[in-house]
């Protein structure tokens, strides 16, 4: 058992501290990555590896890392190859738990040791999702992460079972992704999280939303990937997961439900250009798709249905559904 001290975490000498690799992935933020890992040093959990896989960085990150944190393991790419990213360093992760930051997020100081307690109570669960707040505000939402429906910020609070979880600020037991397989890289960027939980809960593991697991994203006011490119790989991402993935009957209701409220963003915001490049993406990449679809099982759909249902977009109203799930 542990406890605490104002603060300060007591670790009982019965409890096991397993290696916990920590990924951070990195693409021309320098300061915000050293950062970073300055607040993983500061947890209270010691049992740590840290790992950065640096997607081709031209700001001098590679420099700044190496005089700062000679310790670090350190992956340099010569160019950026997305999610990819990810997958080299879970290749190479020596823990049993992967904790996956984004390079401008940093955890609360008890988050490692609360997310290794939870794996230890939970054996089913395969992924926890962290409780993601704006690190200006302490406000939780969708710009810091948060995945699930607006009715449930009221519930942020609670642990619950989820449908999905955020890249940025996720654990993963290692031994899921020798049982699923790695993020799918096809996506290059967006939608990974949803895709990969669809594999995780086939498997029959868990996914556990646990706000004792706090990350602090350092949200900037304008994003790298922006406005129609977004739209773009949001929409050309969720049809070629919901190819797939899902089962036929699912694909029919999601595929017409996420074109429509596409079409309706699109008119919205002036991006039918991004869609329609989608779209045409899509179709492009349909047979060689259909080589790759392995569905989830209908006990496992119907599941995925359920607790959408119970925190996610399937709680929401018709207008709220429009007006962010694009």
């Amino acid at each position: 058992m542990a406890g605490t001290d104002r603060g300060i975490i007591i670790l009982s000498s019965t409890m096991s501290q397993p290696l916990v690799s920590v990924l951070i992935i990195s693409w021309n933020r320098k300061y915000d990555v050293l950062e970073t890992i300055k607040f993983v040093f500061e947890q209270a959990y010691s049992n740590f590896e840290i790992i950065v896989v640096d997607n081709g960085s031209t700001d001098g990150t590679i420099d700044a890392l190496r005089q700062a944190y000679p310790t670090v393991r350190l992956i340099e790419l010569g160019r950026n190859i997305g999610i990819a990213a990810r997958n080299m360093g879970v290749a190479v992760a020596q823990g049993e738990i992967i904790f996956c930051l984004d390079s401008d997020a940093n955890p609360e100081r008890c988050t490692i040791f609360n997310l290794v307690r939870k794996f230890q109570a939970k054996p089913k669960v395969g992924v926890i999702n962290s409780k993601i707040l704006n690190a200006f505000t302490h406000e939780i939402g969708k710009p810091s992460g948060w995945v699930y429906s607006e009715r449930d910020k009221a519930d942020q609070n609670i642990a619950f079972l989820s449908y999905s979880f955020s890249e940025g600020g996720c654990a993963i037991r290692k031994e899921v992704f020798n049982k699923v397989g790695p993020f799918w890289e096809r996506l290059f960027f967006g939608n990974e999280g949803m895709e990969l939980s669809l594999r995780v809960l086939d498997a029959g593991y868990d996914i556990l939303y646990y706000p004792e697991a706090i990350i602090y994203h350092r949200v900037k006011g304008q994003s790298r990937i922006k406005g129609g490119d977004r739209d773009y790989l949001n929409f050309r991402n969720s049809l070629y997961i919901y190819l797939v993935r899902f089962p036929w009957w699912m694909f029919l209701i999601f595929a017409a439900l996420k074109t429509g409220a596409t079409l309706y963003r699109a008119a919205k915001r002036g991006y039918f250009r991004q869609i329609l490049s989608g779209w045409m993406a899509f179709i492009k990449e349909s047979p060689s798709l259909m080589k790759e679809r392995k569905p989830i099982r209908n006990i496992t759909a119907i599941n995925y249905l359920k607790l959408q249902r119970q925190h996610g977009p399937l709680r929401w109203d018709l207008a709220t559904w429009l007006k962010h799930k694009t």
